[in-house]
């Protein structure tokens, strides 16, 4: 296995953006990230069943959507329900208790603190899309939500991390959305007031105040996934069938 380039983790499905391999990163330890094994990705929406067939040939055998039931409704998932395709709905706007938002929120002026109150408030949640990874140790995995950027990129860092990637990588992995969603934002910019316009980028300076956060709180991804209860072999398991 040898690093991977930008360019060939990105795949060329029609003409979606920000779908890209996890694939081909060297870890701290000398190991590379597995290629087909997950992919993040925009919303595969409206797609033909030509482009359908391409994920399909690719390896995808497991889907899991992370938009909320009002995103299913208007932007049906093309993938679900085609072939012998797994697919699963975990909705990572949806928590329980509001008030589980932490106090350190309130210092963020930028994304970093959505992202933040995504693994507080979605501890349940995140549960389910780790067991997930848990149970297909063999599956090509692909894992979406509109953009591909925010809940997408929270679920890449966390998985990067507990391959044991080098947080360079992780955080370039994570800004690449902006590039690759150009022409999706300079729409979008057109629509919304100035002020929230920084929320559409991928800066990375955004994820690399989220990895501080949760070295601080739970050392590592590991620790997170030990948080929501998770054992030290499955979790050494999930991280296993990503590596080679």
């Amino acid at each position: 296995m040898m690093q991977l380039s930008r360019e060939e983790r990105l795949l060329h499905i029609g003409k979606m953006t920000n779908v890209r391999d996890l694939g081909g990163y060297e870890t701290q330890e000398g190991y590379y990230t597995k290629s087909h094994k997950y992919v993040r990705s925009t919303c595969p929406s409206g797609i033909s069943d030509d482009l359908k067939e391409q994920f399909y040939q690719y390896g995808i055998r497991t889907v899991i959507d992370l938009r909320s039931d009002y995103e299913l409704v208007h932007q049906p998932h093309s993938l679900k329900g085609y072939k012998d395709i797994e697919y699963y709905h975990i909705n990572l706007l949806q928590n329980e208790n509001m008030s589980v938002l932490p106090n350190d929120i309130k210092d963020y002026q930028d994304l970093s603190g959505f992202y933040i109150f995504m693994i507080e408030a979605n501890k349940k949640q995140l549960k389910k899309v780790f067991n997930i990874f848990l149970n297909h140790p063999y599956d090509c995995t692909l894992f979406n939500c509109s953009a591909g950027k925010d809940r997408t990129g929270v679920i890449a860092c966390m998985l990067l991390d507990l391959a044991g990637c080098h947080e360079y990588d992780i955080v370039k992995d994570y800004s690449e959305s902006y590039e690759n969603n150009m022409a999706m934002i300079k729409q979008l910019e057109e629509m919304i007031p100035s002020e929230d316009e920084k929320f559409l980028g991928s800066d990375p300076r955004v994820m690399m105040k989220f990895i501080a956060y949760l070295r601080e709180n739970y050392g590592s991804t590991k620790g997170y996934l030990l948080n929501i209860g998770f054992s030290d072999e499955e979790i050494e398991e999930i991280k296993e069938n990503f590596i080679i």
